[in-house]
This record gives structure tokens, sequence and C-alpha cells, in this order.
């Protein structure tokens, strides 16, 4: 079920939402505790307990109102969910007026930080940007870029390494280098669309 890019369960939410729910909440453990979102790593058992609570409360209080704007992708339903549960991490830890301590990745040529792992790995001196700042100024626009793209990028500039986003996505292990190589091509694709649709990029990240 974690791998299928449409879940049963999203054919139930109207039909039979309390099994539509244990399915989900299956789904939802199995992903947060095999690979854990990378702010996630850093907290006790206790606040993870919480963490995952709330996480899985945000996909379906309001009648499953998250879980219906999920579209298939070609990847599987647990690569969306864990960019939402990345995202969620995220906002409990503003919430809390706290940081995520930063966290290496074992069995890479570098460890790297998570300052680090928020620029372009192997982009060759090209000139680096704030990626999550440009996606939240562009929504529109990025939709133009197609669902692979878009997820590529939207799981960058959540601080993804593309070593991650390969085991998040189910892609073979040797995948590392094209999927950099993809990421650096969207991004690249990215910033032409901006320019062509009169975008300043230097004023959306003065912004």
């Amino acid at each position: 079920m974690i791998d299928q890019e449409w879940p049963e369960f999203l054919d139930k939410l109207d039909s039979d939402p309390d099994n539509a729910f244990a399915d989900f909440y299956k789904i939802a453990l199995r992903v947060l505790k095999s690979t854990p979102p990378v702010p996630m790593r850093s907290l006790p058992s206790d606040d993870i307990e919480e963490l995952t609570n709330d996480i899985v409360y945000h996909c379906v209080k309001d009648n499953f109102r998250i879980l219906r704007q999920y579209k298939p992708m070609g990847k599987p339903f647990a690569a969306w969910f864990y960019i939402i549960a990345t995202n969620k991490c995220r906002d409990y830890f503003r919430s809390r007026g706290r940081r995520p301590q930063t966290i290496s990745i074992h069995g890479s040529a570098n460890e790297l930080s998570l300052e680090n792992k928020l620029r372009n790995p192997g982009n060759n001196g090209e000139k680096k940007y704030d990626l999550k700042k440009l996606l939240s100024f562009t929504r529109v626009s990025i939709e133009k870029l197609g669902d692979y793209c878009r997820l590529l990028l939207e799981m960058a500039a959540d601080e993804f390494t593309p070593r991650e986003m390969v085991a998040v996505l189910r892609l073979p292990k040797d995948h590392n280098k094209k999927v950099s190589d993809d990421l650096r091509e969207c991004r690249r694709k990215l910033k032409k669309l901006l320019v062509d649709e009169g975008y300043d990029i230097k004023s959306l990240l003065a912004v």
C-alpha cells in the first residue's frame, strides 16, 4: 500500500471515512517511522509522537481537506505525504520558537548541515539562490514545469538532498546523480520561466 500511487483509502473518504482514516493512519506511521522528515529526527520520542499526531490530524481534519488535494504524479502517494509531513514539521518548530538541530547525512561524500543541504548540490559554481522564497512567490508559474520538476523543486526547498529524494521516491539507489542533474535542469527551467514572464529574481529574493 505504501508504494501505491493511488491508495485505496482515497476512494473511501466519503463512502467509508472510518476505514479510510484507519488505512491512511497505517501509511502515515510507516512513512514517518521508516523515513522521518529531517526536522523530526532531532526530537525526543515524546515530541515525535506529538508531532506525528499533529501531522495526521492536519491531513484528515475538515473532512480530509488536505488528502482531497492529492493528485497522482507518477510517484507513490507516500512521496507526496512526505512533503506534507516535512512542511508540518517546520510549522511545528516555528510555533514553538525552536529550530531543528543540525543533522548530518552519513555515508555521503561530505556530511552536510541543513544549511548546506538547502543549496543545490554539485552546481559547479552556478549562482545559488533561495529556492523556498522563489517558490512561495511563483506557485502559478511552477505548475507549468510539470509534476516531476515541481516535486523535485519543492523537496529541494524543504532541504532534501538528491540521496534523500531517491529514497522517498523509491527510485533505484544509483539514481542520485540523475536526480541531481534533473534538479539542476528544473532550477534552470524555473529561472528561465520567471525571466520570460517578466519576474525580477533579485527583487523577489529581496522581499
